[in-house]
């Protein structure tokens, strides 16, 4: 538990969390990188996996102090003074205690990504996390190492076998099921995951529902028909992927269309009035792509959605899309955008000067810089989509300060 000693390094997530990809490899958490060795659900047990040697010494590290290496995303936030996951989880951990929740044992918290099953191909994403960006990402790359394209499909499908009927994964899960306080959905899209809600029925049938805690990241396209199911769980917390709005929305999360995207916002305000417990948030994952653009974001969210939360998010990998690579002048006039945000608003107050920081922090890589602008162009033309177009204030800097 955290006390003066560790309170600057300890991890509710190192001591209670585990998180399984869509290819089954497990790590402490969707921030963790670059584990030694990784198990895999459905090959080994859930506990297995959860008290592998590199997990445990994770665990003693943070719980002596230590900054480990595999949290390295979690310290570059923090240094820039942003809530990392680390400080937000542990801050909701020890409220909950305070409040006289139970304090967790063992395994708590279980982040499953449950395929890549997805209808839209974001920008930052790719194919391991969407099966819409397979055909795009064989076109570009793989022609030559696969006879055709139902041969690399076929191959790219071997690493989601853990999750399907028969693996022994899932009368294991049903065993660690009553210990479980929280589940964490990633995708893929979840909602569009049978195995998801096969997950959550059987909550419900063993009725362990009621103490579980539900988290949802998705794409704000699909809005499912067996929501009342949500209804069952302790709490829901659904998080919107808003990465742009309008064109920008479109852009960042094609084929995704912005009035869709405001349809299941709507459902959900309408469901939300209904269920006992639930929060939801726009989630703004910000990239060298978007993050000129933030301020049209928040001007729309301000106007017309701000009773939902706001959280924003940083894309780490890919790397050239992490904003603290920006080169010289590029970086400057960003900043200059992102300060006029008004100084006044809850995103301000709560979120911009961690994101400056973290952008001040970073070191100008221009390799990196010209990768992410070979991307973009290469997605464009293959999209038909225009960045010119879509951000035409961001292109004239970015075409300033290349002469």
């Amino acid at each position: 538990m955290i006390d003066d000693t560790n309170k600057q390094s300890w991890c509710v997530n190192a001591e209670h969390a585990m998180s399984g990809d869509n290819t089954g490899e497990t790590k402490i958490c969707c921030m963790t990188r670059f584990m030694n060795r990784r198990l895999s659900i459905g090959r080994e047990t859930i506990q297995e996996n959860f008290n592998q040697p590199d997990f445990v010494e994770v665990r003693e590290a943070l719980a002596k102090g230590e900054r480990h290496d595999v949290c390295k995303l979690c310290w570059e936030e923090e240094d820039a003074g942003r809530m990392s996951k680390r400080l937000r989880d542990n801050e909701k951990y020890v409220n909950m205690i305070e409040q006289g929740g139970k304090p967790f044992k063992g395994l708590a918290k279980f982040e499953l990504n449950l395929g890549n099953q997805c209808n839209l191909k974001c920008r930052t994403c790719g194919p391991h996390s969407s099966s819409t960006w397979l055909k795009e990402r064989f076109d570009r790359q793989e022609k030559d190492n696969y006879t055709d394209f139902k041969g690399y499909a076929k191959e790219m499908r071997k690493f989601s076998k853990w999750y399907e009927s028969d693996s022994p994964f899932w009368d294991d899960f049903d065993n660690n099921l009553e210990n479980i306080n929280q589940l964490d959905f990633y995708g893929g899209e979840p909602f569009m995951s049978e195995k998801m809600w096969g997950t959550l029925r059987k909550a419900v049938e063993l009725d362990y529902a009621k103490n579980i805690e539900l988290h949802y990241a998705t794409n704000c396209t699909k809005w499912p028909d067996d929501v009342e199911i949500l209804k069952e769980f302790r709490h829901l917390n659904l998080n919107f992927s808003i990465d742009g709005v309008h064109d920008g929305f479109n852009y960042m999360r094609y084929p995704g269309d912005w009035g869709e995207a405001e349809v299941t916002l709507n459902k959900a305000r309408e469901f939300a009035k209904t269920h006992p417990d639930i929060h939801m948030s726009w989630i703004i994952t910000l990239s060298t792509i978007n993050i000129h653009n933030l301020p049209e974001i928040i001007a729309e969210y301000e106007e017309k959605y701000s009773d939902f939360g706001i959280f924003l998010n940083l894309v780490h990998s890919p790397k050239y899309y992490n904003i603290n690579i920006l080169p010289d002048g590029i970086k400057e006039g960003v900043i200059e955008k992102l300060e006029s945000i008004p100084k006044d608003s809850f995103v301000w107050t709560n979120y911009l000067p961690g994101v400056i920081q973290y952008i001040k922090n970073g070191t100008p890589n221009i390799g990196l810089w010209k990768q992410a602008m070979r991307e973009i162009k290469w997605q464009d033309t293959y999209r038909e989509q225009s960045f010119k177009d879509v951000y035409p204030e961001y292109h004239q800097l970015i075409q300033d300060v290349s002469k």
